[in-house]
């Protein structure tokens, strides 16, 4: 049967797509209406066998997520108008998202300095946020949220690394410097940009806070991973 056989074909291919790719709807029957229509894929349902699907919304004031059986999606490329969150279905445009940060920051080479730099913004700033960027590819965003212990801090970190789903997020959003995802991050806050030329440092920094945090979801500005941090002196 030429139908299931096309079905097979797209429930694998759907079954090796990943979250935040973007799908479009058809053969839909009880949903006829969003068939034609874009989403951002968000997460699986083994146990359904369905994906979370968020949909684009063509005024961008309002958002649903629907759970759509694989057979009913195919994979689309990405929109060049605006780049819908998976997750909340927020628009974010590119125009403003790949806007350079061109805030004044300050240069420190060492994890030691780089370390000091953060902690002193926070004892400077006692609100707002710090980013630490390595060149147009990396960077580390903490929200500053209290004091912990002896002069170390506590907050939320989200950051963009080696990894492809980082660096899948830098590319989706336009940025011309990831250090903008750290900006989205920090919105409306007090922020101090902090810059490394060298990777070794920035990683080493950013193993040292990986080691100190704990979480996974996903942050709705940045569109990455959300953690929890606690950072000693």
């Amino acid at each position: 049967d030429t139908y299931l056989l096309l079905n097979n074909c797209v429930v694998n291919i759907m079954e090796n797509a990943k979250p935040g790719q973007a799908v479009e709807f058809h053969g839909l029957q009880g949903a006829a209406h969003l068939n034609g229509k874009r989403g951002h894929l968000v997460r699986f349902l083994r146990d359904q066998q369905r994906w979370v699907v968020s949909c684009d919304d063509d005024d961008g004031d309002d958002y649903n997520v629907v759970n759509v059986k694989p057979a009913n999606l195919k994979l689309a490329g990405p929109k060049k108008e605006h780049f819908v969150h998976p997750l909340t279905g927020q628009i974010m445009i590119p125009k403003t998202t790949s806007t350079p940060v061109s805030d004044a920051s300050i240069v420190r080479e060492g994890i030691a300095e780089l370390h000091s730099a953060v902690l002193s913004a926070f004892h400077h700033q006692r609100k707002g946020g710090v980013v630490v960027s390595c060149g147009d590819k990396y960077m580390l965003a903490i929200e500053f949220d209290g004091p912990h212990g002896n002069g170390g801090v506590y907050g939320e970190m989200v950051f963009a690394d080696k990894s492809a789903s980082a660096q899948a997020v830098v590319r989706d959003r336009g940025c011309l410097r990831a250090t903008e995802l750290g900006r989205n991050f920090l919105a409306g806050e007090t922020v101090q940009y902090i810059d490394t030329t060298n990777e070794v440092d920035f990683f080493s920094l950013l193993s040292k806070y990986e080691s100190q945090a704990w979480g996974g979801l996903i942050d709705v500005k940045s569109g990455l991973r959300l953690h929890i941090v606690k950072i000693a002196r």
